[in-house]
């Protein structure tokens, strides 16, 4: 039997959570934009949209990893 990497199903939705709250950094960058007019206040926003992304991918990583020990250890008292 092989090991799957993936074997929560996490890697599509947290790209989509990713995609999403990145989305809406930026999206509140742009309008703040067109408020003030400010390019420095939307680069600031555009970003942590950017680092934000890197941010979600990245606890869900960790939430898979914390999922697959927890398996592991369910697996190894049986």
């Amino acid at each position: 039997m092989t090991q799957n990497n993936d074997r929560h199903n996490l890697q599509r939705i947290s790209r989509w959570v990713a995609l999403v709250f990145s989305a809406l950094i930026a999206a509140l960058g742009v309008a703040g934009y067109q408020r003030t007019g400010d390019l420095i206040q939307l680069a600031v926003f555009l970003g942590i949209s950017l680092l934000g992304y890197f941010v979600v991918l990245l606890l869900f990583y960790g939430i898979g990893r914390l999922l697959d020990s927890l398996d592991d250890s369910q697996d190894s008292s049986r």
